[in-house]
């Protein structure tokens, strides 16, 4: 009995050992398909960085010469005095708190709302009148900084910094820009405590180059963004540059909503717009304009317009395309050709022969039996039947079902099965088919190497060895290494079929790919659960063969 009982745990731990013994570290798979992507709630801050680096390196830039004539004095500013006297000198002076410049053995000048202008020539009169100089010249030299609060539609109400030169869009980046829907056309710039309102038009800025509606700041300007509506604009659509709704203001006109829309394209149907005005409800008032002439004045000018009219909110313009006109048709061949490129061609006469002509025809590297045809036209062919198996499991379709979509999976959509080498020995052949717009070709270089990767000995390129099988290219790889698994060894040709290599259905060529991957792996739980069942199996038999035992 108790022999039977040592046999019985001495067969127990073999059998534990040998299981064991066959865990390996875990290797890395022969291929690796890496999808990349955006995490979820990952911010795109590069727009936001750009951004705030143009307004740092823009910041004390100026945007133009400044106009003594308009530029007025504030404190802060700073002015270089040249005097030419018996005794030379140059002084540098700032403007006081109070508006006033302490000029040495001068005294005090009041300079409290001038213009640089006037305040040069009081400047220059009284240095004259008591140094008696003959010659002075005074000079801005650095320009003061002060405080404009903004608030609003802004992605951050602040205080910011600012300067003379700075203007009211200028301010709005500095607080980050706009939110989504902010007004760009109602913008409000508060001056001398509110007693004076400015209007801010940013669209006449941008669009039409009209400076007046985009001012420069002053110390304590408050400016209010405030937030569009979505039922206050007037539209353009069709052939303009920049199609789309654009917020209305008292006072647009037809060429104002179309020099928003940044002009006509090349293909719009000038003598026929079609202009809509709702009325009371649900009628609408429809006209047909001629604008034929207006072309290159909305694109060139911002002079007004003969026939030009004000619009009202909600009006709305069509630009149709010319009828006759059709986009040019062109094909696309690369690789190994004397002249690849991309090529016109006219849709019903142009074919393969031809286009091999116009390209110079192979070179003497082209592997001209494994050229790739894509017709484009047939990339977006939906097939309902695999859309409708793509979103079922595969244990719950049919046997039918399964064959069809692993039939279909790899499928290579736009692939067209053509015979260059029959094109070239005969060009009436029913492969020499007509060219459609957007079909490519691709002519791969001959590659006399077969690649072999995964579990041998020297992986890599091979060269080719016509009439070898792939024990045989295996071995020229120095064999296959530890833990490789011979049977799942696999054959994926260079237009992506795959072959079981042991089945031997297929001929190895130039540029096939053997695939040798290794043994799957067991984990420690897979050996606990198989050990167990085997110790239990032998404990039960050990049962058995006592009972009979006893018997």
């Amino acid at each position: 009995m108790k022999k039977i009982l040592v046999i019985i745990f001495l067969l127990c731990v073999g059998t534990l050992y040998s299981i064991f013994c066959q865990k390996q570290p875990k290797e890395e798979p022969i291929l690796n398909y890496i999808i990349t992507g955006i995490r979820e709630n990952q911010i795109d801050t590069l727009a936001y960085q750009t951004g705030q680096r143009i307004i740092k390196e823009t910041e004390g830039l100026v945007e133009k010469e400044i106009d003594p004539d308009k530029y007025l004095l504030g404190p802060q500013d700073r002015l270089t005095i040249s005097i030419i006297s018996t005794r030379p000198r140059e002084l540098e002076v700032e403007v006081s708190p109070e508006g006033k410049l302490s000029i040495p053995e001068v005294g005090v000048v009041n300079v409290k709302g001038l213009t640089l202008s006037q305040a040069q020539k009081v400047i220059v009169e009284k240095v004259k009148t008591i140094l008696k100089a003959t010659e002075v010249n005074v000079l801005l030299k650095n320009i003061r900084k002060f405080k404009v609060s903004i608030a609003g539609a802004v992605q951050k109400s602040a205080i910011v910094s600012a300067s003379s030169t700075d203007r009211v869009s200028e301010i709005i980046d500095k607080a980050g820009g706009f939110k989504e829907n902010a007004s760009l056309r109602k913008i409000l710039l508060y001056r001398n405590d509110g007693k004076e309102i400015i209007r801010v038009d940013l669209y006449k800025f941008f669009f039409l180059n009209d400076r007046e509606s985009n001012p420069f700041v002053t110390g304590g300007d408050h400016i209010i963004v405030p937030f569009a509506s979505e039922n206050e604009y007037i539209e353009a659509q069709g052939e303009v540059l920049r199609p789309g709704k654009f917020e209305f203001l008292e006072g647009d006109s037809l060429s104002t909503l179309l020099r928003f829309a940044q002009g006509f394209t090349e293909l719009a149907l000038l003598d026929s717009v079609e202009f809509v005005r709702q009325k009371d409800g649900n009628i609408f008032e429809t006209r047909i304009l001629n604008v034929s002439s207006w072309k290159e004045k909305i694109r060139h000018t911002y002079e007004k317009i003969p026939g030009d009219f004000p619009l009202k909110l909600g009006d709305r313009i069509f630009i149709r395309k010319i009828g006759s006109w059709k986009k040019p048709s062109s094909v696309i061949i690369e690789g190994e050709v004397l002249y690849p490129g991309r090529y016109a061609i006219d849709e019903h006469t142009v074919r393969i022969s031809d286009l091999l002509a116009k390209s110079g025809g192979f070179t003497k590297d082209a592997d001209i039996e494994k050229v790739r045809f894509i017709r484009q036209s047939l990339l977006n062919v939906i097939d309902p039947e695999m859309e409708r198996l793509s979103r079922i499991p595969p244990s719950e379709m049919s046997k039918n079902e399964y064959r069809y979509f692993l039939s279909r999976v790899n499928e290579r959509k736009g692939l067209m099965s053509i015979n260059f080498l029959r094109i070239l020995e005969n060009p009436n052949s029913d492969d020499n088919i007509v060219l459609q717009d957007l079909d490519s070709i691709y002519v791969p270089k001959k590659n006399e190497f077969v690649n072999i990767q995964g579990r041998v000995n020297n992986p890599g390129l091979v060269a080719y060895k016509p009439g070898y099988n792939y024990l045989d290219y295996i071995q020229l790889a120095g064999g296959f290494g530890f833990r490789a698994d011979e049977d799942a060894t696999l054959v994926v040709k260079s237009k992506g079929e795959q072959f079981r290599a042991r089945d031997l259905n297929y001929k190895i060529e130039p540029g096939d790919n053997i695939l040798v991957p290794p043994q799957e792996e067991v984990t420690f739980f897979e050996i606990f659960t198989t050990a167990l069942t085997i110790t239990t199996q032998i404990l039960t038999i050990a049962g058995v063969v006592l009972a009979f035992i006893k018997l």
